[in-house]
């Protein structure tokens, strides 16, 4: 997903009080942005089991929250509350459909719960919806300027992480050493983004280090892994290639950061290409060894698939999909690792 709704990213801004206001204002937001109805209103306390009601469609929306965003799941316990709810006050508020609006995926459990008590309530299957992370993420990437300040994706990398960074990708000790005065001598910090994600690094630097030192020091700190991956029902496998941009245009790794002549607004991106084979790869690893595979594994691209019921076309499309969230996934836990320890 290109965006985080864990509360290490999305804003807490008056006048909510707590991350559950934050993420219902979103939800709200994103909604009036969407549907453009100002029959679409949010409701105040008391609780109703409902906390946005769009009347013409007659329509309730509830919304769930976790703090650890779609790296965490959601139990049924407050929502099938909230459900029960929201049925008792479904004549006076006239709604007719019941949306569960989360920004993390239920457990398989908690999703037959939620359903075997919707149809408890006298609830048809296509009157109960469950909107999880990735239909918000569709929203946000639509509506971007409009909710952009209700999200701090900045995340500093301290100077020993740069040095860490280098130990890492295996560098000889004199160089680490080398490389690690040059950086604490230095008060450049350069401003990363990247093509995948929200997030953006501010990484202290040398201007006298290189282009290559510079993406080695961001792969390692988001977790980015070169190896290939894949997909056995699909019969295929996809692999990512870096560089890293400056307006737009790839920067040879030779290039000295300090030659770039790096403006104090300027961000260099991060920019990953994924390729893919019409094959598996006898070097490469099986997806279902990745380690947030199980957060995966639910999502409509990864459903297990017979490889001749697809066109080379499909087959295409459906592994960079996987590829997708695979690298996405990498990176949003190499931001929250990284920002969690400067909180720490």
């Amino acid at each position: 997903m290109k965006f985080d709704f864990s509360a290490q990213f999305l804003r807490v801004n008056p006048p909510e009080t707590n991350f559950g206001d934050a993420w219902e204002s979103l939800c709200y937001t994103l909604l009036d942005a969407e549907l453009n109805d100002p029959s679409l209103i949010r409701l105040r306390p008391p609780d109703k089991g409902v906390d946005i009601l769009h009347r013409s469609a007659r329509r309730a929306f509830q919304c769930k929250s976790n703090e650890q965003g779609a790296f965490g799941t959601m139990s049924s316990t407050e929502s099938v509350k909230s459900l029960k709810r929201g049925v008792g006050e479904r004549e006076a508020l006239g709604w007719n459909s019941y949306v569960l609006a989360t920004n993390a995926n239920y457990t398989g459990s908690a999703y037959t719960t939620i359903r075997e008590t919707a149809t408890e309530l006298g609830l048809d299957d296509d009157q109960l919806d469950l909107f999880g992370p990735e239909h918000w993420d569709k929203l946000c990437v639509r509506h971007t300027d409009l909710i952009a300040d209700r999200f701090d994706y900045r995340i500093p990398v301290p100077k020993p992480r740069v040095v860490k960074a280098f130990e890492n990708q295996r560098y000889y000790p004199n160089y680490v050493s080398q490389y690690s005065d040059q950086v604490q001598k230095s008060d450049l910090v350069v401003r990363i983004t990247n093509n995948r994600t929200a997030a953006v690094l501010e990484v202290p630097f040398s201007p006298d280090l290189t282009v290559k030192h510079l993406v080695d020091v961001v792969k390692d700190v988001l977790g980015v892994s070169l190896d290939w991956t894949n997909y056995h029902d699909l019969g295929t496998s996809a692999g990512p290639s870096i560089a890293l941009t400056l307006d737009q245009k790839k920067q040879t790794f030779k290039t000295k950061i300090g030659d770039l002549n790096l403006g104090p607004d300027q961000e260099m991106q991060f920019w990953i290409t994924l390729v893919w084979r019409d094959q598996r790869r006898d070097d490469g690893g099986d997806a279902s060894g990745h380690m947030h595979f199980e957060l995966l594994r639910h999502r409509m691209e990864f459903k297990t698939t017979d490889r001749d019921a697809l066109s080379y076309g499909e087959r295409k499309a459906r592994t960079i999909e996987r590829s997708e969230e695979i690298i996405e996934t990498m990176l949003w836990n190499g931001a929250r690792t990284l920002k969690s320890t400067n909180a720490g």
